[in-house]
């Protein structure tokens, strides 16, 4: 009787089972069918960059630029295979503004980027270089360990190809902004107040200006647009209108180099740029693989000691360069093949000119050239500058810019007179004003001037700019190659250089009275430039060819110091030699031989100087006064001066690191400054040049400003700039710390000397106008060297010292009631400053 329940149970049981079934493939075959749908949607739903791109204008070259002409929005279509390769990058100023700093041809930024992949972005990443692991070194393994690379931005990815493996990002966020490279510079919390105002950056007004691509390179031009607020008083001519401040830029994001590129390992030694690199995996305590800027210079001929290379370093000369000064410049560029043939190179740099027709222009890196501009507030004579791979050194490119007004007798007589001169100083502006110098010593009866001034300041400037775009820096010890009579023979300096090295910054050299005129500059690479190529540019150095170089360091000729240096300004560097405006390896005579050849002039040059405008005098009295300031600050630098000899101890020289000036140097250039700089009958008054020295005036530029000659503050500046020397605390504190290792001119003695060369000559007299402000602003100095409590107390006790003797000189009573005037004026200073 159950048997019947059971089969129908059973049979029910079945059909479901059968029912589930079909419904479950009826469920997956509608899954499939809606998988396929929605796949289909999504396939559609994809963006392509064939499709995004369609009516883009497209170009190819190192990265593929697309920009929609409706926005002007700029793509790169990045590629898998470029994913995480280093780019070289490059920035400079395409055009700008002087005031701000940012002037044509001006570099801004160098460095290494690169693209990578996260999810749906693409991240731009700026690589630091600065360290280096030897991966023979387990430490290795650590060597990302507390060292940052820099994410610059992160692109979202605008679409894909069909494969997935290119990538298109809008870019054009990335440089209309200060993303890549901070244009506005970033001031220094305690310095003074910037001399231009930025503003902020206008989103809207700035703009992408073009974009240039080629197999290795890819640059984009980008116009940056700076609004101010109204200001009173702005009356920079280069702006139109200060309230919009317009930059022009040129990035360049170019392919790591593949070649047999040779790195070399920078010394202390030779003067050359390069790429500061920490091993972090040496022992040893000065762990540099700093590597020296050259260029990529490989002989045609391995085998021969005297070889073509297979790729000149080549210079185009703008077509905007004057064609009368092409031969000279020509000339300038091509002497450098005499020192790249120590190097074993033969016809290794060579010149061409631009035609009229090019296709190309000087913005484009391919093209390493010169280039000629005409500013309305001239930056520099000339500028060298060059931009590297930051990886190995090699010089990829290079530029060098030259200014007319460097052929022009027009110089900014406002600032003719600075205290303190900043590290800014180029060598075209200070040639130029030797040449108005030169010029004007030289003028002839018929008011001409010796043509060989121009010629050889050309083929100098020359010489130096295509240095620095050779990889070599400043070389401020590079003037005391001859004595002052051998640097007026050119028998002699037509073969050696007037000095050892065109990179130099040394005085024009204009014969002292009663010397016939011999080189005004170098025309010829020096030794020292002959040295420092073959160091940097011989191939397959080792060791030991490496060691016979530089060992020879100490030898007069070869002596080096850079900008770090150089004691151009009061109480920077410490060794005379390093200074701008010198010459001879007797600084000291030839700086009185050019003070009096100055005071010579300025007495004939009423009747010597043939001028149309009375700015003329005013340009010719200026540039005379100014060089004998020039000249006394470089006597100054000897009192407290230790020499600085930088060979290796395994060089076995008979140099020592640090040498004090001797006593009888010191003593020497004290007597110096006293007869030409603090004594009555220092800066000697022509009182018909003063009735001469009238600037031109245009329109109302002497609204805020006085005309007449400020004889009194002209002298009292250039005293000015040669007491901030010898009263600086590190000079001061140097004398003291000197003693114990062989300075014998003591900080006591030095003051004692400086208060009578200042005070003693008319203690029994009237004392002029001159020396009543000399006088003032000597005993305010010294009032705070006592009351200055950073530096020893040696220093206040002997300024303290001479306060007292200047106090008895004081208390003398004078029958001039100007000088009597003075003396109680002085008194009351004393008593007020000590008496508190």
């Amino acid at each position: 009787m159950f048997k019947k329940p059971l089969i129908h149970f059973l049979s029910l049981l079945l059909l479901m089972t059968f029912t589930q079934i079909s419904l479950s493939e009826e469920s997956d075959k509608s899954e499939e069918i809606d998988k396929e749908v929605s796949d289909e949607q999504e396939e559609e739903e994809k963006k392509y960059i064939e499709d995004k791109v369609e009516d883009f204008e497209s170009s190819e070259g190192f990265i593929q630029v697309y920009q929609d002409p409706e926005t002007s929005s700029l793509y790169f279509k990045i590629n898998a295979s470029q994913l995480n390769k280093e780019i070289i990058y490059f920035a400079h100023v395409k055009d700008g503004v002087v005031a701000a700093r940012k002037n044509r041809g001006s570099y801004l930024d160098n460095g290494i980027l690169k693209f990578e992949k996260h999810f749906d972005t693409l991240r731009l990443v700026r690589v630091n270089t600065n360290f280096y692991f030897d991966e023979k070194s387990a430490l290795s393994r650590s060597s990302g360990a507390n060292i940052s690379d820099s994410v610059i931005k992160v692109f979202p990815i605008d679409s894909m190809n069909e494969e997935e493996d290119e990538f298109l990002i809008d870019v054009s966020s990335l440089f209309v902004s200060e993303s890549l490279t901070p244009i506005k510079p970033i001031p220094y919390p305690e310095g003074p107040p910037p001399d231009f105002v930025w503003g902020q950056l206008s989103a809207e007004k700035s703009r992408i200006l073009s974009f240039h691509n080629y197999p290795q390179n890819t640059d984009v031009e980008i116009e940056y647009v700076f609004e101010n607020p109204p200001s009173f008083g702005y009356e920079e001519e280069d702006a139109a209108d200060p309230r919009n401040i317009s930059i022009s830029l040129r990035y360049s994001l170019i392919e790591m180099p593949e070649n047999d590129f040779e790195p070399r390992l920078a010394d202390q030694r030779v003067g050359y740029f390069s790429e500061r690199i920490t091993d972090l995996t040496s022992v040893d305590l000065t762990p540099y693989n700093d590597l020296i800027n050259k260029w990529d210079l490989q002989k045609k001929n391995p085998e021969e000691a005297l070889s073509e290379p297979v790729k000149p370093i080549t210079f185009w000369l703008e077509n905007s360069t004057p064609k009368e000064l092409i031969p000279y410049i020509k000339e300038g560029v091509l002497a450098w093949n005499a020192a790249f043939e120590k190097a074993g190179f033969k016809n290794a740099v060579a010149v061409k000119v631009q035609p009229d027709d090019a296709d190309w222009d000087a913005g484009d890196i391919r093209y390493n050239v010169l280039r000629w501009t005409s500013s309305p507030n001239p930056p520099f004579g000339g500028y060298g500058p060059s931009f590297t791979n930051p990886r190995t050194g090699e010089i990829i490119g290079a530029d060098i810019m030259l200014e007319w007004v460097y052929l022009t007798n027009r110089i900014n007589i406002n600032t003719i007179f600075p205290v303190n001169e900043e590290n800014l100083c180029y060598a075209g502006s200070q040639m130029q004003e030797g040449n108005i110098l030169a010029n004007i010593v030289s003028m002839d009866p018929t008011g001409n001037t010796d043509p060989k001034i121009v010629k050889q300041s050309i083929v100098r400037l020359t010489l130096h700019e295509v240095g620095h775009t050779l990889g070599l820096n400043h070389n401020f010890k590079a003037s005391h190659l001859h004595d002052p009579v051998s640097v007026h023979d050119p028998l002699i300096t037509q073969q050696s250089g007037v000095t050892a090295s065109v990179m130099e910054y040394p005085a024009v050299n204009i014969a002292p009275l009663g010397v016939n005129q011999g080189d005004y500059y170098d025309v010829v690479t020096g030794a020292y430039d002959n040295w420092a190529i073959e160091f940097g540019y011989r191939p397959n150095l080792n060791e030991q060819e490496r060691n016979e170089i530089l060992f020879r360091s100490d030898e007069p000729e070869l002596i080096f110091g850079n900008d770090a240096d150089d004691m151009r300004s009061p109480g920077r560097g410490i060794d005379p030699r390093a200074m701008t405006n010198d010459l001879t390896n007797d600084p000291i005579t030839y700086a009185v031989q050019r003070i009096e050849l100055v005071n010579q002039t300025l007495k004939e040059l009423p009747t010597k100087l043939e001028a149309k405008s009375w700015e003329e005098f005013v340009n010719a009295y200026q540039t005379l006064l100014r060089e004998s300031g020039r000249s006394l600050q470089t006597v100054s630098r000897y009192i407290g001066g230790v020499y600085v000899n930088r060979s290796t101890p395994d060089q076995d020289s008979e140099l020592r690191p640090f040498e004090p000036v001797s006593e009888e140097v010191q003593k020497r250039a004290m007597q110096v400054l006293n007869d030409h700089a603090f004594s009555p009958s220092a800066f000697p008054i022509n009182e018909e040049i003063l009735t001469l020295i009238q600037k031109e005036r245009r329109g109302f530029d002497f609204y805020s400003e006085h005309e007449d000659p400020q004889v009194h503050r002209n002298i009292l500046s250039i005293q000015t700039s040669v007491l901030a020397h010898l009263l600086n605390g590190w000079t001061l504190d140097r004398m003291i710390d000197s003693s114990l290792y062989g300075n014998t001119y003591s900080v006591n003695q030095m003051l004692s000397d400086l208060t009578d060369s200042i005070f003693t000559e008319d203690a029994n007299s009237s004392v002029s106008t001159v020396r009543q402000n000399l006088q003032t602003l000597y005993l305010r100095r010294l009032i705070k060297l006592v009351d200055d409590d950073s530096g020893y107390q040696m220093t206040s006790a002997a300024a303290y010292s001479s306060i007292r003797n200047i106090e008895k000189i004081a208390k003398r009573r004078s029958q001039d009631p100007e000088t009597q005037a003075h003396r109680d004026f002085l008194l009351w200073v004393i008593d007020s400053a000590l008496d508190d």
